[in-house]
């Protein structure tokens, strides 16, 4: 039985045949407001205890075995989990070395002093217990400290890995936003994702100018998946439809070794103007914000739009008869002028236009697209004049020649001209690169280059139509 004893609950059991050493100590047992259970058999002892343990056992040291079952041998005597005192009388003291080896809290005998034993043993045992129960309540609130720790760790962990990941964001969509003012926004995006270390492999679709197609870059880099040309047999209006990212993603799934991720980039409609495919091996990856990254991204190409907008630089336009006058003044105000003038021959470009005329040119989308991206990067200082589709004429300050000219070579070579024909498979391949000259200050010297280009271009369709005759009369002589 059970009682309180100083705010705590202590069970105790007696182990013993002798009922009337038994009443005493129930007796001294009782006046510490403590009951006890009696058992005289061992074998009864030993399944009540695998039931139930008691906080204390008295045990007298004539039970310590009974038959074959021995005291010693119960299991929660072996593991130390049962609590137990010897009981012994001046005839039975001998027999204390049957308790040799064991681990008593303590003993008491039979004499005049046993109730005083009896309170000692019980006060030790009370401290006993509440010290195992303070030593848990600690253990627990170690236990609870050390997982709020391990939280605020693991919070702290997660807090700083989302830093660090929205820096890398913030300067990577910060380095593709500078660049792209003096360069092609997708290219620089695909030149900043080659040289990320984490990302394996990576490939982009955009929609082409009439929104029927899904197209991408032709560039050889050592990550970039090139794609496959998509027919979506309906115009897409404002933006990539949700069944063409669908195609995109089945296509960018068969050609990249892992799925990859696809991230939309919208430019303004609701709907992304640009579609990117990503692939990774490193399991950190799994977890980066990628939803920020690409709200992120998005946020740049707008902004890169916004700057490109056509007022910027509708200031600098001159008509062309004015900059033809513009041509004679610097030639007779002096041989020494502050101004140049280069010329940006459109002629490769009509010349493959003229000869895929079956594959529609989109002028109006190259025209605002080629401007608009060339006005971001133009010193404000460069004026410019159209020369009708085949000539731009700059007037660029003498000491900004060298990085004028620099900056329209780079402008040339990364601009895709392959993206205003209907069908860019078939012109990938074509030579249509603008060509950039020099040219002195003068009216008549420029109409004289005109004249001469398109002679030299007359001469050059001619000398290839006999050719090609030539190879055609041949191939008939020999049959």
């Amino acid at each position: 039985m059970q009682t309180t004893n100083h705010g705590t609950d202590l069970s105790v059991a007696i182990l013993m045949e002798d009922l009337a050493s038994a009443k005493e100590i129930a007796s001294a047992l009782r006046q510490h407001n403590i009951f006890s259970q009696l058992f005289q058999n061992l074998d009864e002892f030993w399944v009540a205890v695998n039931i139930q343990t008691p906080d204390l056992v008295i045990v007298d040291v004539t039970k310590m075995s009974q038959g074959s079952v021995q005291f010693r041998q119960h299991p929660k005597v072996l593991n130390n989990t049962l609590s137990y005192v010897f009981y012994s009388k001046d005839t039975t003291k001998v027999l204390l070395q049957s308790t040799y080896g064991l681990k008593p809290f303590g003993y008491i005998h039979s004499d005049s002093s046993l109730n005083f034993q009896i309170m000692s043993l019980v006060e030790r045992k009370v401290d006993s217990i509440k010290h195992l129960q303070h030593m848990k309540e600690m253990e627990l609130r170690i236990q609870r400290l050390q997982m709020r720790s391990q939280r605020l760790i693991s919070d702290r962990s997660s807090a700083e890995e989302f830093r660090a990941n929205f820096e890398f964001i913030k300067n990577f969509c910060s380095d593709v936003e500078m660049s792209a003012l003096h360069q092609d926004f997708s290219k620089v995006l695909l030149t900043k994702l080659d040289s990320w270390e984490a990302i394996d492999g990576y490939g982009i679709y955009e929609l082409n100018q009439s929104g029927q197609k899904l197209v991408a870059p032709d560039l050889s880099r050592k990550k970039f998946h090139p794609f496959p040309s998509l027919w979506l047999g309906q115009t897409n209006l404002h933006g990539i439809e949700t069944f063409a990212q669908e195609m995109a993603q089945q296509v960018a799934n068969d050609l990249f070794e892992l799925e990859p991720i696809m991230l939309k980039i919208h430019a303004g409609n609701n709907l992304p103007d640009m579609i990117i495919f990503a692939s990774f091996k490193e399991e950190r990856m799994v977890n980066f914000p990628w939803d920020v990254f690409e709200s992120l991204l998005s946020s740049s190409l707008r902004r890169i739009k916004l700057h490109q907008q056509l007022p910027q630089y509708s200031s600098q336009f001159s008509p062309m008869w004015e900059a033809l006058d513009s041509m004679d003044k610097l030639q007779k105000t002096s041989t020494d002028t502050d101004t140049r003038i280069l010329c940006l021959s459109l002629i490769p470009l009509i010349n493959v236009i003229k000869k895929r005329n079956q594959n529609k040119f989109y002028w109006s989308a190259f025209f605002n697209d080629f401007f608009i991206q060339l006005s971001g990067r133009l010193s404000k200082s460069t004026k410019l004049s159209l020369f009708g589709p085949w000539h731009v004429m700059f007037f660029i300050p003498k000491e900004e020649l060298e990085a004028e000219f620099q900056m329209l070579q780079t402008f040339i070579r990364q601009f895709g001209f392959w993206k205003f024909f209907e069908d860019n498979n078939q012109i990938l391949s074509e030579e249509m690169l603008p060509t950039l000259k020099l040219i002195p200050a003068s009216s008549a010297h420029y109409l004289k280059i005109f004249d001469k280009e398109f002679e030299e271009n007359s001469t050059h369709e001619e000398t290839k139509r006999l050719m090609s005759m030539t190879k055609i009369e041949s191939k008939r002589l020999s049959l």
